[in-house]
């Protein structure tokens, strides 16, 4: 019988069961369910599927034959891998991702409920009791197994089987071959310390290797493992395979250095592989010839070591690793890079011997490089920019160095004119989108896919979209959330690979001398991919360790792709290096974590107290000046804290850690990333200009919205007292935004204020949207300013997605990660804002493309050079304002609740007043911001505004409405659609 997995144990039928001769660019997914319940079940496929496959829309079934169900998936004529799941929402059967190539066959057949696959068609009538592939029994330390409490019945045999073979099998008298360990069950069961570490799995039974045996376990862990279940009768209760990530902390958690490590010119390079039967190392030229292979040394930590000499500088090499790989359920012998790699080759195919010591890898000035002052965290402020879309259109930058790194060493190109100039107006930091070597980026150039020129379509065609969906796996772009090696840059960014750690800190100088701060978006949550798939690394070393393994050891993948375990400590200590290495070596001033709520608050504090030794003296940085935030979503298989205390919103307060602030977002923009996309908001409209969408006139919607702001505005403050919307005196966290508290931060430095990122539309996209169709462009451009009033005159840190001071569209993409050029070009001119330019890509906008499709095609919608201008002047002039007084930047929530109010104004305004005593950094001991988002002017009257004036930068505003706004005796009175703020000292 032929079997993707040799431990599959069901049969084919006796007599051969005629396979149906399928088209070459066609696979066949057969599905069995005993029970026959078919319905709503379907296939998600990815990978070379020419299928466009949505997790929220799979394939449907194309028929049924014998009771079995089958997807006939679409493929590329030169196909070379398939993935997929079969699911029905959420639920996925048998749950870990199915791949299939083409040396075995274009048919596969799924069993429910087994996680093995086959390539002919098995007798359903002939089944076994377990599944040695799944892997349900859960190690909890060097001898102790949590099971299901089925699996533990009274009187029952429990037994640990090993083999390093591989030579497990699984039949009706349970399971066979290897050798045994014996296990008994734990009177009490799961301690609280247990519960605690692993909460997820409380109500499971604990069992134990006994006594005699323990001292084989550590062999063991170096081959297959299963755990079964038998009754005195041989009745087989089940039969699972074993998860040893904790065993393997306990037992081989490590310390010291990994990776290559120089002593003079002579190097030594380490690996840690505990679970390995053998490693070698392969060395050899850049371009890979003249391979040699080397033995490797073990020790008692499961550190392969390996030393060389001088003539190793430069070279390349892989690790051959022999080792058992629960994904096949075989031995496999991979040729993998060096996690710790520190340089690559082109195409990221071999580790690099490099020293980045070495003069060769440092610009002229590196060792001098002076950081931009930061006198304290309150102070920074956020764009956040992809590194090609930077320079990509940039024609004031040479040809070969657009979307490059070193496009940021052109001080006379317009976008570091541009960079420049917010610097000098106030902003500290550029965040740059993963700069990490990437999965997703071919770095041979001459290969990249053009879709060619677009702008003979019409501005709101599906042409553009399809073009740009042919190539998009093919050309220059990707965000990057694919993370291939965390200590490399990625080489696509270079104009030469080989010199990409040259090229970085070339960036990193020419941002650090605009006068701005670097910031790296980090992805330590998730990897491009596990198992044996060609781009896994580090499941291909430690297979089942460093990614996160669900109750039936399939991985996670609630993050899109294959999630990590960082509370595993390997795993966690790799993330940690990285961060250290990329500070130290690279001059990193901060660092943003993607889905961080998907690490453990122990993760971040790791990270902290690493970045926080790290001293100028001794390693060139002082490392208390590096800022940690990042996405405190609450969701997946940690949501609820079940894998631990996860790094959300809620769980970070009192760490000095920030994360992003979706309650404002909300409030400002209107509906949320997951609907309501013409739902207004407090500045799209709500009130002062109804779209005529249901509830886009209600006072009370307002006036709830305007809580969430007014929290914003305090820097999201858990604790903060102030009257609500209703009259009532509540607390930030007493407001609700949905069912969670709006409030959570401990401190201002601990909210990152935004109403625009990377993800979902652009600001401009966004008020399009939502603001009535007939307005005209200036009034849509003062809507745009109001937002960006709020995010940069708040306390907590101002974050702002790079393009959206100068209206850039997307035309409407809400996920822009793998639309091209053409979709996210920047244009630091102004003379363009990529609006109109076709439908976006239907992967993920399809179902709106009707809404699209009618705005796209209304010219009245493009923006003017000025309005981009005021736009972009508004910005500048925040950011000012801000940088004129620390009372927009104050550092303790007990100073926010004394320095901060509100004054009483009508719906549609918000009126904050600060003070404070005067001083170096502030010398104002009034400031009273009017955000007037109603249609008429206001005039406020209140004995705090008596002696106040127009702050002197909007005096001299280039918005004559601004300039506008008048003082009396009494009061203040700003115009419709106005920001204003007033000062006294």
């Amino acid at each position: 019988m032929k079997t993707l997995f040799a431990s599959l144990t069901l049969a084919l039928t006796a007599a051969a069961v005629a396979q149906t001769t399928l088209p070459a660019d066609t696979v066949r997914i057969h599905y069995f369910r005993p029970d026959a319940a078919y319905a709503g079940w379907g296939l998600h496929a990815w990978e070379d599927t020419t299928a466009q496959v949505a997790w929220d829309k799979p394939l449907t079934p194309n028929g049924e034959q014998g009771g079995w169900l089958y997807w006939d998936v679409p493929m590329k004529t030169d196909w070379k891998k398939l993935g997929f799941i079969v699911h029905k929402g959420d639920e996925k059967d048998p749950g870990p991702d199915g791949t299939l190539t083409p040396e075995l066959g274009n048919q596969v057949w799924i069993v429910s409920g087994k996680t093995d696959l086959f390539t002919a068609r098995p007798d359903t009538g002939v089944r076994t009791v377990g599944d040695l592939r799944g892997q349900q029994a859960i190690m909890l330390g060097r001898d102790l197994i949590a099971v299901k409490p089925e699996l533990a019945q009274p009187g029952a045999w429990l037994t640990l089987h090993v083999s390093p073979t591989a030579g497990l099998k699984l039949g009706a008298e349970g399971v066979s071959g290897g050798d045994t360990l014996t296990l008994e069950e734990v009177e009490g069961g799961m301690t609280p310390a247990l519960k605690a570490k692993a909460p997820y799995l409380a109500g499971y039974k604990l069992l134990q290797i006994r006594a005699e045996d323990r001292a084989k376990f550590p062999a063991a862990l170096r081959g297959q493992l299963a755990v079964s279940s038998v009754m005195p009768d041989g009745t087989v209760l089940d039969a699972t395979g074993v998860q040893t990530a904790w065993a393997l902390d306990d037992l081989y958690a490590y310390d010291g250095p990994l990776g290559v490590a120089w002593q003079g010119n002579r190097p030594t390079v380490r690996l840690w592989a505990p679970t390995a039967q053998d490693v070698k190392l392969r060395v050899s030229r850049p371009d890979g010839s003249q391979e040699r292979t080397l033995p490797m040394t073990r020790d008692a930590q499961g550190v392969w070591t390996a030393s060389g000499d001088q003539s190793w500088k430069g070279l390349a090499y892989r690790f051959e690793v022999k080792v058992y790989a629960p994904a096949s359920g075989k031995v496999e012998t991979n040729l993998v890079t060096d996690p710790y790699s520190v340089a690559l080759t082109r195409g990221s195919t071999h580790s690099v011997f490099a020293d980045l010591s070495d003069s060769s890898h440092k610009p002229a000035g590196w060792n001098a490089l002076q950081k931009p002052a930061l006198r304290s965290f309150s102070d920074l402020s956020f764009y956040e920019l992809h590194l090609r879309d930077f320079s990509a259109a940039d024609a004031t930058v040479p040809a070969a160095e657009r979307g490059t790194y070193l496009a940021f060493t052109r001080t006379g190109s317009d976008g570091m004119k541009h960079l420049r100039g917010l610097a000098d107006a106030g902003l500290k930091a550029v965040h740059l989108l993963p700069t990490f070597d990437i999965a997703t980026i071919g770095e041979d150039k001459a290969k990249w896919k053009s879709p060619g020129d677009l702008s003979r379509f019409a501005p709101n065609s599906d042409e553009q979209q399809r073009a740009v969906t042919a190539v998009k796996d093919a050309d220059a772009y990707n965000w990057g959330y694919d993370p291939y090696h965390y200590m490399v840059p990625e080489g696509s960014y270079a104009v030469n690979p080989a010199e990409r750690t040259k090229e970085y800190r070339q960036m990193v100088m020419g941002l650090n001398a605009a006068g701005l701060r670097v910031v790296q978006d980090v992805v330590f949550n998730h990897t491009a991919a596990s198992g044996q798939s060609e781009r896994s690394v580090l499941d291909k070393i430690v297979p089942g360790y460093y990614h996160r393994l669900n109750v039936n050891g399939g991985v996670e993948n609630s993050t899109c792709c294959s999630n990590t375990a960082t509370e595993h400590r390997m795993m966690r200590r790799l993330m940690v290096d990285t961060l250290v290495l990329m500070a130290r070596e690279y001059r990193v001033d901060g660092f943003r974590f993607d889905l961080m709520g998907h690490h453990m608050v122990e993760d971040l504090r790791a990270a902290r107290r690493a970045l926080d030794a790290l001293t100028l003296a001794k390693d060139g940085v002082d490392g208390k000046q590096i800022y940690l935030y990042g996405e405190g979503w609450d969701f997946g298989e940690v949501q609820g804290n079940r894998r631990g205390t996860n790094a959300t919103q809620l769980n970070l307060y009192g760490q000095g850690i920030g994360t992003f602030n979706d309650r404002i977002r909300d409030a400002l923009r209107g509906g949320n990333p997951f609907g309501g996309l013409q739902e207004q908001g407090v500045a799209t409209g709500l009130v002062a200009v109804p779209n005529g969408q249901p509830g886009n006139d209600s006072a009370v919607k307002w006036g709830q919205l305007a809580d969430l702001v007014k929290i914003g505005l305090t820097g999201n403050l858990r604790d903060y007292r102030f009257t609500d919307h209703a009259g009532q005196v509540v607390t930030g966290s007493q407001i609700k935004y949905g069912d969670a508290p709006a409030g959570y931060a401990a401190s201002p430095r601990e909210t990152i204020n935004y109403a625009s990122a990377h993800d979902n539309q652009t600001l401009w996209d966004a008020v399009l949207l939502k603001t009535p169709a007939n307005m005209d462009s200036a009034t849509r451009v003062r809507f745009q300013n109001l937002a960006h009033s709020y995010v940069l005159l708040g306390q907590g840190l101002p974050f702002s997605y790079a393009g959206d001071d100068i209206l850039r569209s997307k035309s409407f993409d809400t996920d822009s990660y793998n639309s091209g050029d053409w979709f996210n070009t920047l244009d630091w001119t102004g003379k363009s804002n990529g609006f109109g330019k076709g439908l976006p890509p239907a992967e993920k906008n399809e179902a709106n493309w009707p809404l699209y499709r009618t705005l796209l095609g209304n010219a009245a919608l493009k923006v003017t050079p000025a309005d981009v201008l005021r736009a972009s002047d508004h910005y500048r002039e925040m950011l000012r304002v801000r940088s004129s007084s620390s009372l927009f930047r104050m550092e303790t929530a007990a100073q926010v609740q004394q320095g901060l109010s509100f004054l009483p104004a009508p719906t549609g305004v918000i009126a904050m007043r600060l003070t404070g005593a005067t001083s170096a950094a502030n010398p104002y001991r009034t400031v009273v911001a009017v955000f007037n988002g109603s249609a008429d002017a206001v005039t406020l009257n209140d004995a705090s505004l008596r002696g106040l004036t127009l702050h002197p930068v909007l005096a001299k505003s280039t918005d004559p409405i601004v300039r506008a706004s008048k003082v009396s005796s009494t009061g203040v009175t700003v115009s419709a659609l106005t920001t204003a703020v007033f000062v006294g000292k």
